[in-house]
């Protein structure tokens, strides 16, 4: 029953992509059909439905027509659909390709650096771009040619309000009344396919209606209109299935790549979110990799028979959940009664206004956006607000796939700027023998500066942390800084590096440099970059599992015996002084 109700909710939404897509109307239907059974069969979610999407529709839209600009402008019908089914095979095939990457080297937790702020600004652009794109078809305006921003589409929709085809926009009206009128009397009824069948069934019985004759509609894009006029014999034959291998143009794949990426990227991002959100309530555990296999074994597939790349589906992945789906194979047997329901009823497909098609997407588009989500992004921090403006302003004034990396750059710019400021905190020992952090007014008093360093090392963070310990050895005094690395993490060159400067500086002025707490990672990477030997095996003390406080212990003891003057940096340390040098002892000893 779930595969049932989602297959009536999928249909009228596939056709719907179709057209946001300006693609023929079979490369959404396979999509529909094969790419997302496999993708369910591969995956790893319960209740996620994967297929064409608002999102993948309106990026194809816009990608494609950049590229057909070019050298392909000229062709026209047969051959320019024949044409968008190569290119669209080609960047399929991409897709899978990236996505597999992703899941072949485990890469899925990357999709954490991209902020969830960027995505639901993303998807309010994308939101904002499918309506006022459908306000063309829904008015009977034609729309601009090639990759126009949304800010020009938008302003050119006011501009041709005067050129309204009044018959157009009464069935778009009739359809969003019906549509609206469901939706009020039981949200649980699937309310597209009804509005559907029931303004189908009307335009069928008064033939007189003029939006269904091409001829009186001259000044109309014949592919853009395609459904509504299309015979049924030719609609059968378009709707056969033929596998076939890309032709790999690596000139047109170039220029496919940039778009390619965005959409692998949008289809993780979309897919694992959804995935996710119903997992918190249903209780599964997800692979994030797996899911990515999965979407990446079903764009393949789409490349196979020239269909639209997938990605997961908000409105039919929850109400696949709320119907009483309890396995994948829900997805599957979906997929199977969409090309059922396809096969038996092609022949009326031809009727189907496109204004009732736009009248669908203007109103389920809106629901990609999550108010709940949009509100907590914009109230929880200045960054995330100002993130979700900039990527949504973005979508308004560049090409999608542009804003999208626009976002993104800035999330991963504002994360490095958090990272790159390690926390510097300032303890002493106490009487007793514990760590006490020390107050402001104690800290010119001490000659022995204990800083525990908490957070990010890497290259970002070096200068800083760099600076701010050298501001710690003033005077003339002999002093000694022990770093506490135990919650210090991701150490790399650049951080080496400074820490290799900061100990040559030390020494210039008569005061030592000592590191303990060091993990066994961090404790490599000093082994490895020479550092350990530079700054004296005997003043560094590793973290010790099996007697967790004993490094600092011994760090304490070396620098105050080096401040009272009674030890020399240079002076060799006793294996029984330091469990790392006594480890190693018994390493050189055996072999």
């Amino acid at each position: 029953m779930a595969a049932f109700t989602v297959a009536l909710l999928t249909i009228p939404q596939t056709l719907a992509y179709a057209l946001v897509a300006g693609l023929p109307l079979s490369t959404a239907i396979y999509s529909a059909i094969f790419s997302a059974a496999i993708a369910s069969f591969f995956g790893c979610s319960r209740h996620l439905v994967v297929g064409p999407s608002n999102a993948i529709a309106i990026m194809l839209q816009a990608g494609l027509a950049d590229v057909m600009q070019g050298d392909m402008r000229a062709t026209s019908g047969w051959e320019r659909e024949m044409l968008q089914v190569e290119l669209l095979a080609q960047l399929a095939f991409l897709v899978a390709l990236l996505q597999g990457g992703f899941a072949f080297f485990k890469l899925g937790r990357l999709t954490n650096f991209v902020s969830h702020s960027v995505v639901v600004g993303y998807l309010l652009g994308v939101a904002f771009a499918v309506i006022v794109t459908q306000g063309y078809v829904l008015l009977g305006i034609p729309s601009p040619e090639g990759g126009a921003t949304v800010y020009e589409k938008a302003r050119a929709l006011v501009s041709g309000l005067k050129d309204t085809h009044f018959s157009t926009l009464l069935i778009g009206c009739l359809s969003l009344f019906t549509l609206v009128g469901i939706k009020k009397w039981d949200s649980k009824l699937p309310a597209g396919a009804i509005m559907i069948a029931f303004v189908s069934l009307f335009l069928f019985l008064e033939k007189t209606i003029v939006v269904l004759s091409a001829e009186d509609m001259e000044w109309m894009d014949d592919d853009l209109f395609q459904i509504a006029v299309v015979s049924d014999t030719a609609m059968l034959t378009q709707l056969t299935p033929h596998l076939f291998l890309p032709d790999f143009n690596l000139k047109v794949l170039n220029q496919l790549l940039p778009f390619a990426f965005a959409i692998a990227l949008i289809g993780i991002l979309e897919s694992s979110s959804i995935a996710k959100s119903i997992a918190a309530s249903s209780g599964q555990r997800l692979s994030i990799n797996q899911e990515t296999l999965g979407l990446s074994v079903g764009n393949l597939v789409s490349s196979l028979f020239g269909a639209m790349p997938i990605s997961g589906s908000p409105t039919r992945s929850a109400l696949n959940y709320s119907s009483g789906a309890k396995s994948r194979f829900a997805a599957i047997l979906c997929s199977l009664i969409v090309a059922s329901i396809m096969l038996l009823f092609v022949g009326l497909i031809g009727y189907i206004p496109l204004a009732a098609l736009a009248a669908l997407l203007i109103v389920s588009t809106p629901r990609i956006v999550d108010p709940a989500q949009l509100r907590l992004c914009l109230r929880a921090t200045r960054s995330d607000a100002a993130v979700l403006w900039i990527t949504f302003i973005s979508c308004l004034f560049f090409d999608l796939n542009v804003a999208f990396y626009i976002g993104i750059a800035l999330s991963i710019t504002l994360y490095l700027k958090k990272a790159a400021i390690p926390e510097l905190l300032e303890f002493t020992i106490d009487e007793k023998g514990s760590l006490r952090q020390i107050q402001q007014r104690e800290r010119k008093e001490n000659r022995i500066r204990i800083v525990k360093v908490e957070g990010e090392l890497f290259f970002g963070a070096a200068e800083l942390f760099h600076t701010t310990l050298k501001g710690l050895a003033q005077g003339g005094e002999r002093k000694a800084i022990i770093l506490q690395l135990k919650n210090a993490r991701d150490m790399d060159a650049t951080s080496c590096l400074a820490l290799r400067q900061l100990a040559s500086h030390l020494k210039s002025k008569g005061h030592a440099l000592f590191a303990c707490g060091m993990t066994a990672e961090v404790w490599q990477v000093f082994l490895d970059s020479a550092i350990a030997d530079e700054m004296g095996r005997g003043n560094l003390f590793p973290f010790d599992p099996a007697n967790p406080n004993r490094h600092m212990q011994l760090a304490w003891e070396r620098a105050n015996a080096f401040v009272e003057g009674t030890l020399s940096l240079e002076e060799e340390i006793t294996p029984e002084e330091n469990p790392v040098v006594l480890q190693e002892a018994k390493v050189k000893g055996a072999s």
